[in-house]
């Protein structure tokens, strides 16, 4: 099975490839974060599978997946995607994947398993389903969700209930009022989803709701400990990162 990865962000691509790496009946024949560089080697190569992240400057996964079925390709298509209802719903095509970031090692090993049922003919008829539904998509207004895995289930959360993001033993844990979900997945990528709804990484292991901050109390050399809404938790912020927090609240 040779399989190429599209995503323009550097570290999740570099953790999609370890885990695909995995895999020894497959050949990655190629990365890549450029998704102009990435549809001219896919319609080069012609791989069986292709997995492309959504949200993508210039050529989004939409655009590159028309391109790879006008060409009448066999390539099956997974789409990468950080969130959002909309796109959970629309990617329920037998010839179609959709993988949800942060990365769930089991969520992608049901892909594989999969890609492999999928015959090439059976591709092929359902490629113009295909079409149909990236053309419903993209004029479908977003929704801003985070998906997370508890029970086996995926659950989306609104934002605005959640009232901080930590890492834990290599995990991260997102903490609401009345729960703690842990995912695989990287920090980093929960505050490139979460930062145009008032989230900010105060600390390394750290990503705050600024809405649901109750105190900001002065600690040791000249840094601060905020208390949330709802919850016990102390959350200490960097000295690094204290000047662009207390613009971001007025504190002067």
């Amino acid at each position: 099975m040779r399989i190429i990865l599209v995503d323009d962000e550097k570290p999740a691509l570099e953790e999609l490839t370890y885990i695909i790496n995995k895999y020894s009946f497959i050949e990655l024949i190629g990365t890549y974060n450029n998704p102009t560089i990435a549809l001219e080697r896919i319609l080069k190569e012609k791989p069986d599978v292709v997995f492309l992240d959504v949200e993508m400057p210039e050529i989004n996964g939409f655009t590159i997946a028309r391109e790879i079925i006008r060409a009448e390709m066999d390539t099956i298509i997974v789409f990468v995607t950080a969130f959002d209802e909309y796109a959970i719903k629309a990617f329920e095509v037998n010839a179609v994947d959709y993988i949800l970031k942060p990365f769930h090692e089991e969520r992608i090993d049901l892909t594989i398993k999969r890609i492999k049922n999928i015959s090439k003919q059976h591709n092929k008829e359902n490629n113009q389903k295909v079409i149909q539904k990236i053309l419903e998509i993209q004029e479908t207004k977003p929704i801003n969700k985070l998906p997370v895995w508890k029970n086996n289930r995926i659950l989306l959360l609104n934002p605005e209930d959640i009232i901080y993001c930590t890492m834990e033993d290599g995990k991260t844990v997102i903490v609401t009022e009345d729960e703690r979900y842990i995912t695989d997945g990287k920090l980093i990528y929960l505050e490139e989803i979460l930062k145009q709804d008032g989230f900010f990484r105060c600390h390394r292991s750290f990503l705050v709701n600024l809405n649901t901050i109750n105190e900001v109390i002065p600690w040791f050399n000249n840094t601060y400990i905020i208390k949330m809404k709802g919850i016990d938790d102390e959350i200490p912020i960097s000295r690094r990162h204290m000047k662009e927090f207390k613009k971001l609240l007025n504190i002067s």
